[in-house]
């Protein structure tokens, strides 16, 4: 349970080949801004490419990379936020940088300036969205011969407002989900989202519950919404949807670290994927990852005129009101109580599996990583930044959320102590 910061060229990974579990990351976005090592704009970033082109064939070199070090059974998770084509270029975007072409464009409204404006960027036209997260994905599939596997929408409900009045205000970005083979680990049980909550009666009853959401027990009990060849629901929860709700989390940095940084993506992130699409430990003997180990229990419920009483272990949970003679019935209900493989041998040691970020920048994947059990690995051009993910890797208001336990008591360092005199 360790982590590794490495300051070097995403295009190079000092890894060896199919060492990798996971890799989780976020790639600086196009032509958006141009970021800073000791207060001077370093060369080689991506991001400050000349064009649209040029910026995704870079990123394509660094999947590569990654797929070269992933393991068979890994998989790869990608955030790629778009950018709409315009006159100019990001005022972050240091000159060097810049598209050629539209630095030279004149304000002179004449047709031929006209021309040129309208085919910034490689001949996007201006104002139009350019697509890039999708020709993205579509050039790992063509290219790279990677799986595409899903395409997660992150929804956030806090989203920072923009100077337009002639569209929608973007709210989302895209995560793809990636592999390189069609069988590959997954632990999906850690992260299944609650069911749907219904009661005996809207079970039987209720016209609008899928097949999915109707215990057979409950209808044969009720004589209502009859179905043959249904199914229980999971006992743990439903598998996570297509779009996640989280939102965008400032990033406060202590003065000494003398860095900061302007949109650390939400922990909530890595935190979901990692525990959801890597082993916690993976199997010396076998060298599988283990997955998680789940006791599942029947559970019975009484119910009558809607009103429960829920019989688990001897014990009597009314709901509304306890009545002679209600029915009953029963469902499952399931813990993770451990981790395992297929390994004949249940006593072989693990070791902790890898999670890679190549563009680490915060350091907010290798931390979630490491307090998660596992090897974190992040790479970064920007020597500030490794310093900046160091000190989140040995953070314990991170930790405590990442583990969703309290935060612990803040410690006087040697200042002056406001409510009780001298630290």
């Amino acid at each position: 349970m360790t982590f590794s910061l490495i300051r070097g060229d995403a295009t190079s990974i000092p890894l060896a080949d199919d060492s990798v579990d996971l890799v989780v990351t976020s790639p600086p976005y196009f032509a958006l801004r141009s970021y800073t090592d000791g207060g001077e704009h370093y060369d080689g970033q991506i991001g400050s490419e000349a064009t649209p082109q040029a910026f995704l064939e870079a990123l394509w070199a660094v999947t590569a990379e990654c797929r070269r070090v992933l393991k068979p059974s890994g998989s790869i998770f990608v955030n790629l936020g778009d950018k709409y084509s315009g006159n100019q270029p990001h005022n972050g975007w240091p000159k060097d940088c810049r598209n050629p072409d539209s630095e030279q464009q004149s304000p002179a409204k004449d047709e031929q300036s006209k021309a040129a404006r309208v085919t910034d960027f490689g001949g996007i036209p201006a104002k139009s969205l350019m697509m890039l997260p999708q020709r993205y994905a579509i050039g790992c599939i063509d290219q790279l011969g990677l799986i595409l596997r899903a395409e997660i929408i992150w929804s956030k409900p806090n989203g920072l407002p923009e100077s337009v009045t002639d569209r929608v205000r973007r709210s989302h970005e895209q995560w793809f989900h990636m592999t390189r083979e069609p069988r590959y680990f997954s632990a999906v049980d850690e992260v299944r989202e609650p069911q749907m909550h219904m009661d005996h009666a809207q079970l039987g009853k209720s016209n609008h519950v899928s097949r999915q959401y109707r215990d057979p027990e409950a209808m044969a009990l009720t004589g209502h919404g009859r179905i043959t060849g249904t199914r229980e629901l999971h006992p743990l929860g439903k598998l996570p949807g297509s779009v996640w709700t989280i939102p965008t989390e400032p990033l406060r940095v202590p003065d000494h670290i003398g860095v900061d940084h302007f949109a650390a993506f939400p922990s909530e992130w890595p935190r979901r994927i990692i525990l959801g699409w890597s082993p916690s430990g993976v199997c010396v003997a076998c060298g599988e990852g283990r997955r998680p180990v789940t006791r599942v229990e029947r559970e019975g419920v009484s119910v009558r005129g809607g009103a429960s009483t829920r019989i688990n272990g001897g014990g009597v949970d009314r709901g509304g009101y306890d009545a002679p003679g209600a029915e009953t019935w029963q469902r499952n209900v399931a813990t993770i109580t451990g981790y395992a493989c297929a390994c004949p041998d249940t006593t072989a040691p693990t070791r902790p599996s890898v999670v890679l970020d190549p563009f680490s920048g915060t350091g907010t994947t290798p931390a979630v990583a490491h307090i998660l059990g596992r090897h974190g690995v992040g790479i970064d051009l920007s020597a500030d930044y490794l310093r900046l993910a160091e000190w989140r890797c040995n953070d314990p208001a991170l930790r405590a959320k990442v583990l969703r336990v309290d935060k612990p008591k803040a410690v006087p360092d040697g200042q002056l102590d406001i409510f009780g005199g001298a630290a």
